[in-house]
């Protein structure tokens, strides 16, 4: 059913775009994401799509739904708050997960915390949105309850494939929460009461006062970054 990845991810997919067309770019995603009958998988941030068109001023899955039979999926979690920990933790360690091993203690972060929470439930508005205004049908399914029982998304997929379910389901994921999960949720929800959240909201980018930037912005050739960008 595909080698599902973050392939829009250039850390994931380690392509040199500076040097590939679309064309060629695109294909050797496939290759790269395809199983051997054919069908490719892949999981997709905002902020990969974003990327992707700064580079190629192409949509990805725009150019998948008018090129190849494509099944959509939104994917979101119910509990907000733990993803935006998770995320937290996940940045500062730098492992994204449970099979990767971590590169620092985390630390308590109140705004970062906060920070994530607003771009999760962002994410999650662009792609309601996205995907109503491609008009396209979708499936939407919840993590918590694919957690317990991952067959009813497996299964979708298989239908549309229309190929039989695999004998035997395999994963590397787990659930990453723990007892500092739920000792950040208890501080978290004690410092909210007094907290600036709208400090944690900002997206305004710092500019590092390197000389090529102050160059950039004197010949006002600076470029925002690309929306979801964080």
């Amino acid at each position: 059913m595909g080698r599902s990845s973050e392939w829009l991810s250039p850390k994931i997919h380690r392509l040199d775009t500076g040097a590939l067309s679309w064309d060629a770019f695109f294909q050797e995603l496939l290759r790269k994401c395809s199983t051997p009958n054919g069908v490719l998988g892949s999981k997709i941030f905002p902020n990969q799509l974003f990327v992707t068109h700064e580079v190629y001023g192409r949509d990805f899955i725009q150019h998948c739904l008018a090129m190849h039979d494509v099944a959509l999926v939104f994917l979101r979690r119910r509990d907000t708050l733990r993803q935006a920990i998770s995320y937290a933790r996940a940045r500062q360690t730098r492992s994204f997960a449970a099979h990767v091993e971590g590169r620092a203690n985390p630390q308590y972060d109140f705004e970062q915390i906060a920070r994530c929470f607003f771009y999760i439930r962002d994410s999650y508005a662009f792609w309601q949105s996205y995907l109503e205004l491609t008009g396209v049908e979708f499936a939407e399914f919840v993590y918590e309850e694919l957690a317990a029982d991952p067959i009813p998304f497996v299964s979708h997929l298989a239908e549309h494939l229309q190929v039989p379910l695999p004998a035997e389901l395999q994963t590397s994921m787990a659930v990453q929460r723990d007892d500092l999960t739920e000792e950040w949720i208890a501080r978290f929800h004690e410092d909210r009461r007094s907290a600036n959240l709208l400090e944690a909201y900002d997206r305004r980018e710092h500019i590092p006062g390197k000389l090529k930037n102050f160059v950039k912005l004197g010949t006002r050739s600076l470029r925002p970054r690309y929306p979801f960008a964080f």
